[in-house]
């Protein structure tokens, strides 16, 4: 269906509450309504699967924006048109068009697309049951299917440039953040089971770290323009921030290069 949207639309606010108690801190995600009293029935935890110390700084990064205005907006390959997200739905809009039009409507909250260069399909993260899972749109059928079901946290997909893969983040290696790749069918590139397959080592830090795990994470990917290379965001041998710029080849077990450092919170792409 088509509809007429302003920008930023108040009337209805799907965002992030922060539950902090003596012994538990967890992200919640609010799935509908205004933000008023009397939310303890609209509350589930988010980043339980992830091995955090403090897991409300996460908020930054990967809990669902506290926005009832468009976000996480990706072109089509021809420049013509923009697919995003708003209110938990993924919306398709012209350039220069006033009017949008709704992809999803599931009970859930749908956001991080990322077309596909034959333009065909839009993979994308959608939070529902205490996890979040990567699923496929077809754009001629409406058609949505899951590419990961893990009961993880998967984030941040990503199409390689010629739509053989897909990287992304996922809490699925002991609960802590990696870059994996996985081909639009759902399994391994190169294999014929269904486990995605982890480009990034596992490392401990002995770094005093307060916000963050003592374990190395990595986030943000994004791939260069040959498909040979992915650029991603890692807190490697650094106490603050989300970390820097890294550079690996799109291999398991590649070494990285640091491109550039500074103590805030980085993504590699807009």
């Amino acid at each position: 269906m088509a509809r007429r949207l302003a920008l930023m639309d108040r009337r209805c606010v799907i965002g992030v509450a922060l539950l902090v108690g003596a012994q538990h801190a967890a992200p919640l995600l609010i799935t509908g309504g205004l933000l008023t009293g009397g939310l303890q029935a609209q509350r589930a935890p988010v980043f339980k699967q992830v091995d955090l110390p403090h897991a409300y700084y996460w908020r930054e990064m990967y809990v669902p924006q506290a926005t009832s205005g468009p976000s996480s907006a990706t072109w089509s390959p021809d420049g013509t048109e923009l697919i995003y997200s708003m209110q938990g739905t993924l919306w398709r809009q012209h350039i220069g068009s006033d009017t949008a039009v709704q992809l999803t409507s599931a009970p859930v909250y749908d956001y991080q697309p990322d077309w596909s260069p034959d333009g065909r399909t839009v993979v994308f993260a959608r939070y529902a049951h205490d996890a979040i899972e990567l699923q496929l749109l077809d754009l001629a059928s409406g058609r949505v299917t899951p590419l990961t079901a893990n009961r993880a946290v998967n984030l941040d997909p990503r199409w390689s440039p010629d739509g053989s893969r897909i990287a992304f983040v996922s809490s699925i290696y002991n609960g802590r953040w990696h870059i994996f790749v996985l081909s639009p069918e759902g399994r391994d590139v190169g294999a014929q089971h269904a486990a995605p397959l982890r480009l990034t080592e596992d490392s401990g830090s002995k770094l005093p770290r307060y916000y963050y795990s003592k374990w190395d994470h990595y986030i943000s990917p994004t791939w260069s323009p040959d498909g040979k290379e992915i650029i991603l965001v890692s807190n490697r041998g650094h106490i603050h921030g989300t970390g820097g710029f890294w550079r690996m080849e799109a291999r398991p077990g590649a070494p990285l290069r640091e491109l550039r450092y500074e103590e805030t919170t980085w993504k590699a792409r807009p």
